[in-house]
This record gives C-alpha cells, sequence and structure tokens, in this order.
C-alpha cells in the first residue's frame, strides 16, 4: 500500500469513527405525543441541536415497543437516536 493510499484510509476510518460518535450523541427533551400505531413519538427537545429549531417538535421512531409502556406526553427523557435511511430511531431511552 502507497503511503497516500494509507492515509487516505486512515482518514476514511476516523470519518467512520466521527460519524458513528455523533450518532451516539445524548439527547434531551420532553415528550410532546405518543403514537404507539405508527411507532413513533415526538420529542421536543431541550438545548441546541445543530441548526435546528428545537421549539418544534421532531419525531423519532422507536426500536422497543416496551417504550410506550414506560412514556406519556410532559415526560421528560435523554436518549439516543441514529438515522437509519429517513427515519432517526431512538435506540436507547431514559426517563429523567
Amino acid at each position: 500500500m502507497s503511503p497516500v493510499s494509507a492515509v487516505v484510509a486512515l482518514i476514511f476510518a476516523l470519518g467512520l469513527v466521527a460519524s458513528t460518535v455523533l450518532a451516539q450523541e445524548v439527547l434531551r427533551g420532553e415528550v410532546a405525543a405518543v403514537d404507539e400505531a405508527s411507532g413513533k413519538i415526538s420529542v421536543k427537545l431541550t438545548g441546541t441541536v445543530g441548526s435546528s429549531d428545537v421549539t418544534v417538535p421532531t419525531s423519532f421512531k422507536v426500536q422497543d415497543g416496551l417504550v410506550f409502556n414506560a412514556i406519556k406526553p410532559g415526560d421528560k427523557i435523554s436518549f439516543t437516536a441514529e438515522r437509519t435511511g429517513e427515519n432517526m430511531i431512538i435506540k436507547q431511552l431514559t426517563k429523567e
């Protein structure tokens, strides 16, 4: 492997690691709505999330349907979400 190829491979690998770390950032917010039929919850995020308007609830798919038994609108939560295609999927959720 040439030195240039090695550097390109290293940069690519670091980019993958960085995107994985960013995808696992812990988000916080308040449950705005629960839609068990569609497998989604809407969360009014708190804090700064990129350039997004955090005053508008954001819809997330839920990986584990048991979450619907534990939360209701108004609950404060922290969670990690991951983009899969066009959907943001909650991977882990903790009620605060």
